[in-house]
């Protein structure tokens, strides 16, 4: 079991990466992330990457659709070597992503996020992201029913 200290470090560590997320400077995360750190998202997205880079490379991507990309950690739990978030994050569709053409549609998200450490550094990262909502409020999936 982790101890108080290794915990709150860690939910600093994830925190870090969030505020890279919300727009500070990408390099920030050479210091939390593994070089040789494993990002989970759903298939259809890409599915599992690795590497620090592969995971910059994601980042770029997401920015490029949303230039203005915001993202908000609301409840951040850590147990043993992982720290699990509740998150939310958006903008305005202003550049292609996921072949999906610019909308000028503002959106917001959720997302759960886990984070696996080992020795103080994020070595997998798992991201659960709504991405039927997404895509329902850039219209390019109609809503179930109509």
């Amino acid at each position: 079991m982790a101890s108080a200290t290794t915990l709150e470090e860690n939910k600093r560590a994830a925190r870090r990466v969030y505020d890279v997320w919300d727009g500070d400077d990408e390099d920030a995360i050479d210091d939390v992330l593994a070089e040789d750190v494993i990002l989970n998202k759903p298939d259809y997205v890409g599915g599992r990457v690795r590497g620090r880079e592969a995971y910059k490379d994601n980042l770029r991507r997401v920015r490029s659709g949303f230039p203005d990309l915001f993202f908000d950690a609301h409840d951040v739990i850590a147990e043993d070597d992982e720290v699990m978030a509740y998150c939310t994050f958006g903008g305005t569709h202003e550049g292609e992503l996921l072949g999906i053409e610019p909308t000028g549609t503002s959106v917001e998200i959720e997302d759960f996020v886990l984070y696996r450490f080992d020795d103080g550094e994020v070595v997998e990262v798992t991201s659960l992201p709504d991405l039927f909502g997404l895509f329902l409020q850039l219209g390019a999936i109609e809503p179930p029913g109509e």
